[in-house]
C-alpha cells in the first residue's frame, strides 16, 4: 500500500485530489476484500512449525553464516560504541568511573540514586545556609544521615552524572560483547556445525525458523493478495478514469494539471486563429473569384460585340 500512496502522491496524480482519493479508496477496497482469507491462509501455513521444524543440511549451514555474520556485525557495533566513548572521556577518568560503578554495584547501590541523593543533599545545604530556613535545616538532614554517609564513603562527588552514564554504559557495552564472543565461538564450534544439535545453537535454529516463515508468508500473500490486487487494479482504474467519460469531463480532468491546462488553452487558442485564417482565405479567393469573373465578362463584352456595317454594298 505504501507504493500506491508514493504512486498517488507524485506526478500526475498530485494535481487531482479526488482522483487520488478514488485510487487510494478503491486499493483499501481491493486488499480488504482478500485480506481476511489471506491471513487465514498464512496462518494454516505456518501452524505445523509450531510441532515440528524439518531442517535441511544445507539451510542450516546458509543459517549458521547468517548467524555468524548477524553477531560479527553486533561486535563491530559495540567496539564502535566503545571506542566513541572512550575518544570523548580522559582514559584515567573513565577506569576511574568504572571501577566506582562497579564499587556502589557490589554494595547494591545504584549510580542514579546516588546521583538523586547527592542532589537532594546539595539542596538541602544551600537551603540550610539561608537565615529563614536555618530552625528547619537540621531536623531535616537528620532524617538522611544514613543514606549520606554511604554516598560519601564512594567518594561519589568527584565524578560528574555525565562521566557515571558513560562508566555505565562502558559496562553494558562490554557484558555484551564477552556474550557475543562466547555466541561466536559456540556457532564455530563442531556443535553447530549438524542440525541435530540445534539446542546448543538457538541463533542458528531461529534464523531458519524466521526463513521458513517469512518465504511461506510471503508466498501465500503474494498468491492470495497481491495476485488478485495487480489483476484489478488496473481494471479499476480504467473503470475510474477513462470509461464513462464524456469529453468534457475528460478536458476538466486534464485541466486540473497547471502544465496540461495552459497547453489546452494554446491549442484551443491555435486552432480559433486556425479557423479565422481559414475564413479570410475563403474570403479571399472569393474575392479574386470575382474580380477575375468581372474581368473576364467586362473583356468579354468589349471583343465579341456585332458591327452592323452593310454585308451588301449593292443593295
Amino acid at each position: 500500500m505504501d507504493n500506491v500512496v508514493s504512486m498517488v502522491d507524485a506526478e500526475p496524480f498530485v494535481h487531482h485530489a479526488d482522483t487520488r482519493a478514488a485510487v487510494l479508496n478503491f486499493s483499501h477496497a481491493i486488499l480488504r476484500n482478500k485480506y481476511h482469507s489471506t491471513v487465514d491462509q498464512v496462518e494454516n501455513t505456518i501452524k505445523p512449525f509450531k510441532y515440528e521444524v524439518e531442517i535441511e543440511p544445507h539451510e542450516w549451514s546458509k543459517a549458521r553464516k547468517r548467524s555468524a555474520a548477524l553477531i560479527d556485525n553486533e561486535i563491530r557495533l559495540c567496539r564502535q560504541a566503545l571506542q566513541k566513548v572512550r575518544l570523548s572521556t580522559p582514559k584515567k577518568q573513565l577506569q576511574q568511573a568504572v571501577q566506582f560503578v562497579k564499587g556502589a554495584e557490589k554494595r547494591g547501590l545504584d549510580p542514579v540514586s546516588v546521583q538523586a541523593e547527592i542532589a537532594r543533599r546539595n539542596a538541602e545545604q544551600a537551603t540550610s545556609s539561608q537565615p529563614e530556613a536555618s530552625d528547619a535545616a537540621p531536623a531535616n538532614s537528620d532524617s538522611h544521615d544514613t543514606a549520606g554517609n554511604d554516598v560519601e564513603d564512594l567518594g561519589y562527588s568527584q565524578y560528574s552524572p555525565r562521566l557515571l552514564r558513560q562508566a555505565q554504559q562502558v559496562l553494558m557495552v562490554q557484558d555484551r560483547l564477552s556474550i557475543l564472543h562466547m555466541r561466536r565461538k559456540a556457532l564455530a564450534s563442531s556443535a553447530c556445525a549438524s542440525p541435530d544439535n540445534k539446542r546448543f545453537c538457538p541463533e542458528t535454529f531461529l534464523d531458519v525458523v524466521a526463513e521458513k516463515l517469512a518465504y511461506n508468508a510471503v508466498l501465500f500473500i503474494n498468491y492470495e493478495l497481491l495476485q488478485d490486487f495487480f489483476f484489478q487494479f488496473p481494471r479499476e482504474l480504467d473503470s475510474n478514469l477513462y470509461y464513462g467519460k464524456t469529453l468534457q469531463q475528460t478536458r476538466d480532468f486534464a485541466s486540473q494539471n497547471p502544465h496540461i491546462g495552459q497547453q489546452l488553452k494554446l491549442i484551443e487558442r491555435r486552432q480559433r486563429l486556425e479557423l479565422v485564417m481559414t475564413r479570410l482565405n475563403e474570403l479571399v479567393r472569393q474575392q479574386a473569384a470575382v474580380e477575375q469573373h468581372g474581368r473576364k465578362r467586362s473583356h468579354w463584352s468589349s471583343t465579341a460585340s456585332p458591327s452592323y456595317s452593310n454585308p451588301f454594298p449593292g443593295l
